[in-house]
């Protein structure tokens, strides 16, 4: 990877391909989101399916509306970053990672536009992304699903599949914009609020998400246990951001 340029395009998110990766296509993909949120429920979720998925980097976004901080590891900084991985089988699947989310209305917009004309493109056609819901004065041992879409056909077909329930209130951030920005591009969209409780992460939380995603990506993942999620995803979070 040779050195990052904003220059013009100072105000957009960079997008670094890999190596022979800027027309890859995987048709009829679903795409799923992992960005750090309440909870960390999202990003943890998605280093588990990393961990445990055999999959390929596509490309690295950087945005100027990222947090300034840098962070460091094993004493090698790195910038804050968002990878789309490629999972072709037993599903097409592509999947977002990150590090952080635009600090900004306006870097949240503009990120989340370039993330859903960059899956679209690939071939996605449905959209699912999973955040914290906190505040609760008490959280059901296994941490119920609260689901919104852009339309709601889409909403019914696939809250029963998973068994949620409807939602009224906020989102906020990503996985609130990603999903209407989905949803304005054709595409079939869910977003899910898992309620958690005070500890970050909440990996009861995590695990619900692990189970919601698998199930409606079909990644053939199956059961997985508290323990099971926090050995695969504290390795792969080392691996990945490393």
């Amino acid at each position: 990877m040779g050195p990052l340029k904003f220059g013009d395009s100072a105000l957009r998110t960079l997008v670094v391909f890999e190596p022979g990766m800027k027309e890859y296509r995987l048709e009829g993909a679903t795409f799923i989101e992992g960005l750090p949120g309440i909870g960390m429920v999202s990003k943890v979720a998605i280093a588990h399916i990393l961990g445990v998925v055999k999959a390929k980097r596509v490309c690295r976004l950087y945005s100027p509306e990222f947090p300034t901080s840098a962070f460091v590891s094993d004493g090698r900084i790195v910038l804050n970053f968002a990878d789309i991985y490629a999972v072709e089988e037993p599903s097409p699947t592509l999947v977002l990672y990150g590090t952080a989310q635009p600090s900004s209305s306006y870097g949240q917009y503009e990120f989340c536009s370039t993330v859903i004309d960059l899956v679209k493109g690939m071939g996605a056609t449905r959209a699912f992304t999973v955040g914290g819901l906190g505040g609760r004065e008490s959280v059901s041992p296994r941490r119920e699903v609260y689901c919104s879409s852009t339309d709601k056909a889409v909403l019914q077909k696939y809250v029963k599949l998973i068994d949620g329930q409807v939602y009224s209130g906020q989102i906020v951030g990503a996985a609130g914009i990603l999903m209407n920005l989905a949803g304005m591009a054709g595409m079939e969209n869910m977003g899910m609020l898992i309620e958690v409780s005070e500890s970050t992460p909440d990996y009861y939380a995590c695990r619900r998400a692990v189970q919601v995603l698998d199930r409606l990506a079909d990644l053939g993942i199956g059961e997985v246990s508290v323990d099971d999620v926090i050995s695969v995803s504290t390795r792969t979070i080392a691996r990945l951001e490393s």
